[in-house]
């Protein structure tokens, strides 16, 4: 592969549920050297019972973010963006934005599909290829019909998150594969909008921009945002910009079929495909088709992941109770009494006012400790990743030695390790920045000779330290089945 001798500086706009990111990646032609050059928590703010994001907050960081990563280096190549899947913003006829966007943990969907009979439900993947989930766009789009009739109304066009902060930056709109997928809306196999759900909803073709191909210049940014910051104009590309699919980049596997978990607020656990599986068993195990990049599949499960320890940890803080993450792992390990198991995936953890009582509540224990509700939770979360590791090999028809997590999620050992004890399987951890490596990388394979999907994984794999966790050779496996089989039975 070849840069013409010279540095590429890229920016992956790297926004999550909780912070969003500006992250400088600057190649050598074999390695990615990655610094956090701006990051700003955020999170959803709550307006007379309703969730929304504040995006102009997270628009106004990511200019910020960018002009402090011209401030690092002489000139900036490209930028793309990443951010969590489903959510969306309406524009007017005019394309001003009419309201900040709702955010996923409202209850609306809820609603909604609540409301759909077996048959419905079961049309939908077949139309779409994506399992039925209350946080999908269709079921928000549909409560926003019944409770906001007046706003949607007037909307003309829908741009999901990352969609609506390429906008803001240059003016152009358009979608992507991955991004789009997570609609439930669009067809996984035509890549283009199912017309039996368009129709069935009542939705315009001109609702939903078209999907750009990754790799391909949306855009330059504004001049008139390049005026305000006083800072070179550079490129904006189409990566794939659901941050899962962008993980899944970035998963330094050689072999090519692999389990991987992206590590987060959610656990997105699965495999990489080159078609989608729209077999029954896909269906009633609740697997989706997601988009990946470079038009591939990531069949996934959607399971609760870190969302669960970040509320412990955010309602031990609202208490005057102040722990590092360490210390909560420390104090999971040393519990020594019961393990109780839940199933994570329970709707009452969606967003409950407390993690910590609706935990117990589920354990039947109304006095149980830090401890117990910690250590019930890793070990539940691990055999939860147990139960979707067998169903993939079971739907595939595959046996994967090896599990690769990725994300922040990544970092944490009890769980690393609990995870390969309980699944008999080899975990490699690593990189805890998948989402900015996928991003950054996609950016390079239009400005560097030769550049594939396998030389970013082996880019990633020079780049970063990977870590590799066995499974304990002194584990009391008899044991462990017997807590599996317990486990099962509370789902």
């Amino acid at each position: 592969m070849k840069t013409g001798d010279k540095q590429i500086n890229c920016i992956a706009f790297d926004c999550g549920n909780s912070s969003f990111r500006t992250m400088l990646g600057r190649f050598n032609g074999k390695s990615l050297f990655m610094e956090v050059v701006d990051q700003v928590s955020h999170d959803a703010i709550e307006i007379n019972g309703l969730y929304y994001w504040d995006i102009l907050k997270i628009f106004e960081g990511l200019k910020q973010g960018l002009k402090k990563a011209n401030q690092v280096v002489d000139k900036i190549d490209s930028v793309g963006i990443c951010t969590w899947g489903i959510d969306f913003g309406f524009l007017d006829k005019n394309g001003y934005l009419l309201a900040n966007p709702l955010s996923y943990r409202n209850s609306i969907g809820e609603e909604v599909i609540s409301s759909l009979s077996d048959q419905e439900k079961r049309w939908m993947f077949d139309q779409t290829g994506i399992q039925n989930n209350r946080i999908n766009s269709i079921y928000q789009l549909e409560g926003i019909k019944r409770k906001m009739p007046g706003l949607f109304g007037i909307a003309e066009r829908c741009l999901l998150i990352p969609d609506l902060l390429n906008y803001f930056f240059t003016g152009e709109i358009c979608t992507e594969f991955s991004i789009a997928s997570t609609t439930q809306i669009l067809d996984v196999r035509s890549k283009n909008y199912s017309k039996g759900v368009m129709d069935r909803f009542g939705y315009a073709d001109s609702l939903f921009p078209s999907l750009q191909k990754h790799g391909s210049v949306i855009g330059n940014i504004r001049k008139s945002i390049v005026e305000e910051l006083h800072i070179p104009s550079c490129k904006v590309i189409c990566v794939p910009s659901h941050d899962t699919a962008c993980a899944v980049t970035a998963v330094p596997a050689e072999e090519e079929n692999f389990i991987f978990i992206s590590s987060g607020t959610w656990s997105l656990l699965g495999t990489e495909l080159q078609e989608p599986n729209l077999d029954e068993m896909v269906y009633l195990r609740d697997y989706a088709n997601e988009g990946g990049v470079l038009d591939s599949i990531t069949l996934l499960r959607n399971l609760t992941g870190m969302h669960i320890f970040q509320q412990i940890k955010k309602e031990l803080f609202i208490e005057g109770r102040k722990y590092t993450w360490d210390e909560l792992i420390q104090i999971a390990e040393n519990y020594q009494g019961k393990i109780s198991y839940f199933d994570t995936n329970c709707y009452d953890l969606f967003n409950p006012t407390s993690m910590i009582s609706a935990i117990m509540n589920l354990i039947k224990e109304s006095d149980g400790t830090l401890g117990q509700v910690l250590a019930s939770s890793f070990y539940s979360l691990a055999y939860m990743y147990r139960l979707a590791i067998n169903q993939i090999e079971e739907i595939t028809g595959n046996s994967y030695e090896h599990i690769y997590i990725v994300g922040g999620g990544s970092q944490n050992t009890l769980l690393n390790q609990l995870t390969a004890n309980l699944t008999g399987k080899t975990v490699i951890s690593g990189p805890t920045e998948a989402t900015s490596y996928g991003n950054i990388g996609v950016q390079l394979m239009g400005q560097v000779d030769n550049f594939y999907l396998e030389d970013i994984r082996e880019m990633v794999r020079q780049s970063e330290s990977i870590k590799t966790v066995y499974p304990d050779p002194n584990r009391d496996i008899s044991l462990i089945e017997s807590e599996y089989l317990e486990f099962l039975k509370c789902l």
